[in-house]
C-alpha cells in the first residue's frame, strides 16, 4: 500500500519531531509508550493562525516502516522568542517568598550526628541532643546564620536593598547544576551566626538557595 503525501500537524508536540526538520537533519527515535494527538486537515487544509505557529517551509518528511510517506510541520518558536524579550514586571524572588518567611516553617537534614534546621527567613542552626542521667537532654547547637538584624535596618538601608532587587532583577537568573539540570535559584544570605574559633571568632554565615524546580 503506498499512501500519498499528506500533512500531519502536531498541536504543539515537539517530542514527535524534536529538532529535525528539511534544514535540521537527522531522524527522531518514535515511541508507542506516549500517545500523541494526531490532526488528520484532509485535502482542504490550511495553516493555524492562533496557538503554535508553523511555517510552509519548516518540516521533515517521515517515512513509516510500510514505506507511507507523511509530511511532518514544525511549531515555530518566534512566539515563544518574542516573549522572552518582554520585560518582566512582576514580583520579585524575594516577594514570592515574603508569605513563607511569615509562616513558622522549618526544613530539618538529619544525619548520623548532626541535625541542620532551616527556619525559612529566621535562621538556621546545627545542633544534637544527648539524654543525659535523669532524663535531662544535653544539647550542642551552633547557628549557621540568622536575619534577625536585617528588622533594624535604618531607611537608607531600604533605599540601597530596594535598588539592589531592582539591578538585580535585570541581570540574568543565576542558575546551578542540579542532577544534572540548570535549574534557576534565589540566593539568600544569612549571617550573624556564632563565632567560629577556628576563623578568629568570624560569626558564621550561609547562603541558602531557593531553587525552581518541577
Amino acid at each position: 500500500m503506498v499512501a500519498g503525501l499528506l500533512m500531519v500537524v502536531l498541536g504543539g508536540l515537539l517530542e514527535v519531531c524534536s529538532g529535525v526538520s528539511a534544514n535540521r537533519g537527522g531522524y527522531p527515535t518514535f515511541t508507542d509508550e506516549i500517545p500523541f494527538k494526531i490532526t488528520w486537515p484532509g485535502p482542504e487544509f490550511t495553516l493555524p493562525a492562533s496557538g503554535a505557529l508553523y511555517k510552509e517551509d519548516d518540516f521533515v518528511i517521515m517515512t513509516t516502516t510500510e514505506q507511507e510517506k507523511y509530511k511532518c510541520l514544525l511549531p515555530s518558536l518566534t512566539a515563544g522568542d518574542e516573549d522572552d524579550g518582554k520585560e518582566y514586571s512582576g514580583p520579585s524572588p524575594a516577594e514570592l517568598l515574603d508569605p513563607l518567611f511569615k509562616r513558622s516553617s522549618c526544613s530539618y537534614r538529619i544525619e548520623s550526628y548532626w541535625t541542620y534546621e532551616v527556619c525559612h527567613g529566621k535562621h538556621i542552626r546545627q545542633y544534637h541532643e544527648e539524654k543525659e542521667t535523669g532524663q535531662k537532654i544535653s544539647v550542642q547547637e551552633y547557628f549557621l546564620g540568622n536575619m534577625a538584624q536585617k528588622s533594624q535596618s535604618t531607611e537608607t538601608d531600604k533605599v540601597e536593598e530596594a535598588e539592589n532587587v531592582k539591578s538585580s532583577a535585570e541581570t540574568e537568573v543565576p542558575t546551578k547544576n542540579i542532577e544534572g539540570q540548570l535549574t534557576p535559584y534565589f540566593s539568600l544570605e544569612m549571617g550573624n551566626g556564632t563565632p567560629c574559633v577556628l576563623k578568629q571568632n568570624q560569626a558564621r554565615s550561609t547562603a541558602v538557595l531557593y531553587i525552581c524546580h518541577p
